[in-house]
């Protein structure tokens, strides 16, 4: 269990501050909404929030320890994402849209966390690896499920992997910014058709490869 939120002096927070360090977080996604990451000024944030850059350091040490704290609301609110079990298409359909209504819902704060992680910060390496690990989770499950008796659990959970990739790749993807020229909703049902394929077949034996000439 998280401990008590506290202050960047380590004093714990009462009621009125904590709903001051909410505003500062929802003022910081809104920022997010518009601006790019590197871009947003603290003093943007505090204003928009109707309080002073003093008051927001008095919460967070920088932008990116507020970040993180988003990044935290959203590991910890989030959940595997459940399927009951089946290889049916409709059910790995229904996995993936729930993926799929999970990003959009939380798109500001996943991109924010994916560029920090893609700087090798560790802290945001972390967070994607929480954040992501319900539907990794969910994979594997229903991959034991649908072959409870195959022996190579690490080719399964290598296919799971994959998986989650693939999708959270698909997921972050907004035609109007990325350059694809691609419609979202083909894109989507191609995604369940390859997820429902990987789920569905039977797993392969392992190849041995060597890279000896």
């Amino acid at each position: 269990m998280p401990g008590p939120l506290l202050t960047t002096d380590g004093r714990p927070l009462r009621a009125a501050a904590l709903r001051t360090r909410r505003t500062l977080l929802d003022s910081l996604v809104t920022e997010l909404k518009t601006t790019p990451y590197r871009d947003i000024r603290i003093a943007d944030v505090a204003r928009r929030a109707k309080t002073s850059p003093a008051a927001f350091y008095h919460y967070f040490t920088d932008l990116d320890a507020a970040v993180a704290a988003l990044a935290e609301d959203v590991a910890r609110f989030v959940s595997p994402v459940h399927t009951t079990g089946g290889l049916d298409r409709e059910t790995v359909s229904e996995l993936v849209e729930a993926f799929f209504r999970f990003y959009r819902a939380n798109r500001t704060v996943l991109r924010a966390v994916e560029a920090k992680a893609a700087e090798g910060d560790e802290r945001f390496t972390e967070l994607r690896r929480k954040i992501y690990g319900g539907l990794n989770t969910s994979l594997v499950m229903t991959l034991i499920g649908a072959y409870p008796r195959a022996a190579d659990r690490e080719a399964r959970e290598a296919t799971a992997a994959s998986l989650t990739l693939l999708l959270t790749s698909a997921a972050a993807q907004q035609p109007q910014q990325s350059g694809w020229s691609f419609a979202p909703d083909p894109v989507r049902v191609a995604v369940i058709d390859l997820v429902h394929t990987a789920i569905a077949r039977r797993p392969a034996t392992p190849l041995t490869t060597s890279l000896t000439p």
